[in-house]
């Protein structure tokens, strides 16, 4: 079950294209893993289709009875049904598996990965105000040393699980963490996820602090 979702005021952001474009990338790959936010996605659409509607209407036939009666009836139009896509989508292969993307993401099976451990990254080529992605894969067994943020990070897990603490994440969480954050997520079978980072990390803890100095070859 997902339990890390979009907060309303990014979905909205989304709707209205206000997200810079890997975090937007992030929001539609959730959308598709998660019905429920798929039903919010359409609940924004609808207070911005209205608001603009609104704005859009000449003041003095504000109140008209025939202007009312035409925005009920546009808003009270069912709902097209999902598109579903039938043909199969190229598998993105890394560590021996094959895994599907979801559509956001299906033109970037075909990666070049680095590896450090149990750790492999490969960099989207999409950018906007700051904001990078990557493909993560983590190994079964394997972990991120702890660390924080001088931005924000999303995580969106793809496939297989994460560990926080208590918490253990699944397929479809959004997770989005912040300099007021410090963790070391780990991964007892594996998992592969869309990341979006605005700043280099900065590992708390042991050895890796000393990479600190390079930690913008992570971002």
């Amino acid at each position: 079950m997902i339990k890390a979702h979009p907060t309303h005021a990014m979905l909205r952001a989304f709707v209205a294209d206000e997200l810079p474009l890997p975090l937007a990338v992030g929001v539609s790959a959730h959308s598709e893993l998660c019905a429920e936010c798929r039903a919010r996605l359409r609940d924004c659409e609808a207070e911005l289709a209205t608001l603009h509607l609104a704005d859009s209407m000449p003041p003095a036939e504000t109140g008209v009875p025939e202007w009312d009666a035409m925005l009920a009836t546009i808003l009270q139009q069912p709902t097209s049904p999902e598109v579903v896509v039938t043909s199969p989508a190229p598998e993105l292969r890394v560590a021996g598996q094959d895994y599907r993307l979801p559509r956001a993401l299906a033109r970037y099976h075909t990666a070049e990965w680095r590896q450090i451990g149990a750790i492999r990254q490969h960099r989207l080529p999409l950018a906007e105000r700051g904001a990078r992605a990557s493909l993560l894969h983590i190994e079964a067994g394997g972990s991120i040393p702890a660390h924080t943020h001088e931005g924000y990070e999303l995580t969106l897990l793809l496939a297989g699980s994460m560990q926080e603490g208590e918490v253990r994440y699944q397929a479809g969480d959004f997770i989005l963490r912040d300099a007021s954050h410090c963790h070391g997520p780990h991964t007892q079978d594996g998992c592969l996820c869309y990341t979006v980072q605005d700043a280099p990390i900065r590992f708390t803890k042991g050895l890796p602090r000393l990479l600190n100095g390079f930690s913008h070859r992570f971002y």
